[in-house]
């Protein structure tokens, strides 16, 4: 059995004029395949032939619809996000106060330590005073010269024969009088060749050394000479050799020289001297000296001076600073 609503849509179908061929077979279709397949034909052609402003409302309403929905799902979706912001502004702002604290904790911690009391040092005895002003004075001596080559026939010659050799301690004066005896038995050509190397290390080392001082100013030089001085006299050293050992700088000015030491110069330079002992010509000098005119001895005065102001000029350039105290480097005999 038919149902009303399929009854007046196969009504409708036949009573209109304009209705196509295949519709028109289908109207002729058997009753027992209308039966049975029926409801499925009507709705097809019910939704065929409905009318446009029906699908336009159903499809406003459905719109509508799924506004409203999509609407009430983001401001569902804007309230949770909302929800979920408060919450995190809230950990932030919970998180800053807890970091706030710490910070404030930390920066307490340093101040605390600062307001411990701090223990006074005790005084230095003497003897540690000393041992501190010795480690310094050693410090500014500067004692890590370039190591020197060797420079002569024979140190060559040593030093080619116990090159990577190793001799103990009980057989290395046996080994050295065995490399004597090979040193006076070489041959001529052989003292040569050990000559000539000596003679290119003296100029390796003297270009080593030099590149050594000019790595250091004219101050550290002159500063490292007072220390060596200070260590010598005060402890001794080191103990050997008994001369101190100063730097060369050839950039440090010269002292100047003194009248008296102008007059000696010309008198041993004029030959009145020659074949007499040191010490009964300086003698004499001393006394010519005593007995020289004040206008020769004039003379050798302004020479002193003019060697004193070229000595200063030369010391504010290189040192930097006003030159010490005059110190008499050779003093003229009084009479007796």
């Amino acid at each position: 059995m038919l149902s009303s609503v399929g009854r007046a849509a196969i009504r409708r179908l036949v009573s209109t004029s304009s209705i196509t061929a295949s519709r028109r077979i289908a109207v002729s279709w058997p009753a027992t395949y209308t039966v049975r397949y029926g409801r499925v034909f009507v709705q097809g052609f019910a939704s065929a032939g409905r009318p446009k402003a029906s699908t336009t409302t159903k499809a406003t309403t459905k719109t509508s619809k799924t506004g409203k929905s999509t609407k009430s799902t983001k401001a569902t979706k804007g309230t949770t996000k909302a929800s979920a912001g408060k919450g995190r502004k809230k950990s932030t702002t919970t998180t800053a106060k807890k970091t706030t604290k710490a910070k404030s904790k930390t920066s307490a911690s340093p101040k605390a330590k600062g307001r411990r009391i701090k223990r006074k040092r005790e005084p230095l005895s003497p003897e540690k005073k000393l041992v501190v002003q010795r480690r310094e004075l050693k410090k500014t001596a500067m004692f890590e010269e370039p190591k020197n080559l060797p420079d002569t026939p024979w140190t060559v010659y040593i030093f080619e024969q116990t090159k990577n050799k190793t001799v103990l301690p009980e057989n290395l004066r046996n080994r050295m009088k065995e490399i004597s005896e090979l040193y006076k038995n070489l041959s001529a050509s052989e003292r040569q060749r050990l000559a000539n190397a000596a003679e290119q290390n003296k100029l390796s080392n003297a270009a080593a050394y030099t590149a050594w001082v000019e790595s250091h100013t004219p101050e550290e030089t002159v500063a490292a000479n007072k220390a060596r001085y200070l260590l010598k006299r005060k402890f001794q050293y080191p103990a050997s050799p008994h001369v101190v050992k100063l730097i060369r700088d050839h950039r440090i000015p010269k002292r100047p020289v003194t009248p008296y030491s102008l007059f000696t110069r010309a008198r041993w330079a004029s030959g009145d001297f020659a074949g007499r002992p040191f010490g009964e010509a300086a003698k004499a000098i001393g006394k010519e000296w005593l007995k020289l005119p004040d206008i020769e001895r004039h003379a050798y005065d302004d020479l002193g001076k003019a060697a004193r102001t070229e000595y200063e000029k030369e010391v504010e350039a290189v040192l930097h600073r006003k030159p010490s105290p005059r110190r008499i480097t050779s003093k003229p005999p009084s009479e007796e």
